[in-house]
């Protein structure tokens, strides 16, 4: 029983983990630094025509579910990284937290 109550105690802060942007921040810099401009930066596009993370956050159009639908379908642009739901939703909160 205790040990049953430990494994939860460890597991509880993986949720509220992959909520932060750090997590987030840490996704984009592994899986999508080599194209875009990740960090907090001007809202304009690289020098390869790929937009900001912050120019991404900074369009009015753009919001958590349009930014989901997009990381879950594969695009000729953009390999298919097989993002976990967690990681998505990672990805996506680091992503409006640039507005």
């Amino acid at each position: 029983m205790n040990r049953m109550i430990a494994l939860l105690l460890v597991l509880l802060p993986l949720p509220s983990m992959a909520q932060a942007p750090g997590y987030g921040a840490a996704l984009a810099e592994r899986w999508c630094m080599a194209c875009h401009i990740v960090e907090p930066a001007p809202r304009t596009a690289s020098a390869n025509g790929i937009p900001s993370f912050s120019a991404i956050a900074a369009k009015p159009t753009t919001n958590a579910e349009q930014l989901k639908a997009y990381l879950s379908t594969g695009h000729t642009r953009m390999p298919d990284f097989s993002l976990s739901n967690s990681e998505r939703q990672a990805l996506v909160n680091y992503i409006l937290s640039l507005r």
